[in-house]
């Protein structure tokens, strides 16, 4: 049987955790045959700094996420990616230009992530952070954004442009969000009867507001589809 890869960012599984949603990824995985992968870097993000630093508003996340490793629920994959890292830091940091100075808009957990999905060949990024996402998906989208929020012309380098799309060229990106719509259709809100669908509607709330990038109107489209 194939397993069904999927690689982590740190920004879903703070949604998902923050949410006490964390539940939904070993009921999924009883559902499919799924692999929720990490890599070190999202480990240390979520996990080793938290609990070394005694980070104590990210400490219970912290615990869970440690414990979802352990239990095999979550699946650490440990590759050198170094090189990689840098030059996708080197080309996505040198995309987009305001007044003359580039923008940094991915960091190194979010390269290392992609470098790491590259090196595995695995086509789907579990990612909540909005801007990551969008320069994957487009590019030219984000860089309106940029320029609605901070009302200056920005210009683009047309070759790291496009050396970054070259280099994510079949990768799919997914939210918690759509992790949450997925446990929805396959039976994780029974227990709530005749309230399942508003507490579907309650979850994908508290995702929005524990970090994902889902709009009210997304929400609300998706609960107007399953009334």
């Amino acid at each position: 049987m194939k397993i069904y890869d999927i690689l982590c960012d740190s920004s879903s599984l703070i949604s998902l955790t923050d949410s006490d949603l964390e539940s939904i990824i070993p009921f999924l995985q009883k559902k499919f045959p799924i692999r929720f992968l990490i890599p070190p870097s999202v480990e240390y993000e979520m996990v080793t700094r938290p609990i070394d630093s005694d980070l104590r508003e990210f400490l219970f996340s912290a615990f869970k996420i440690k414990k979802d490793i352990n239990n095999g629920v979550i699946t650490k994959v440990s590759l050198d990616v170094d090189e990689e890292t840098q030059k996708l830091l080197r080309i996505a940091n040198n995309i987009f230009f305001a007044k003359g100075k580039p923008l940094r808009i991915v960091h190194l957990g979010e390269a290392a992530m992609i470098a790491t999905a590259k090196k595995l060949d695995v086509n789907t990024l579990l990612i909540d952070e909005r801007t990551t996402r969008m320069l994957i998906e487009n590019p030219f989208q984000l860089k309106s954004h940029f320029e609605n929020e901070f009302k200056v012309n920005i210009m683009m380098q047309k070759k790291n442009l496009n050396d970054f799309i070259d280099y994510v060229r079949g990768m799919e990106i997914i939210r918690s969000s759509e992790i949450v719509i997925l446990g929805y259709e396959n039976d994780f809100f029974e227990g709530y009867n005749d309230l399942k669908v508003d507490a579907l509607r309650a979850a994908l709330y508290k995702i929005k507001y524990s970090g994902c990038s889902v709009s009210f109107e997304e929400i609300n489209s998706f609960i107007g589809t399953v009334k």
